[in-house]
């Protein structure tokens, strides 16, 4: 057994995500906590968190696009 067939073996075994399936899930904990703090009371901390999470959803919907061109 070489490396490459111990290797394959292991990635079947270990739970590592993908970059799109890393880049998903990261997407719908943003859209979730987005959601939630456009429910609660709006202050200053709330609304520069808010700034935070919409520029990282557009860079990750950018990536999603870019990734679907290739």
């Amino acid at each position: 057994m070489g490396w490459g067939g111990f290797l394959d073996k292991l990635m079947g075994v270990l739970p590592i995500q993908k970059r799109k399936e890393r880049w998903k899930n990261e997407l719908d904990n943003l859209e979730r906590e987005r959601k939630n703090l456009l429910n609660g009371e709006a202050n200053e901390k709330t609304s520069t968190r808010l700034a935070v999470i919409i520029e990282r959803i557009n860079y990750l919907q950018q990536l999603f696009r870019n990734a679907t061109q290739d």
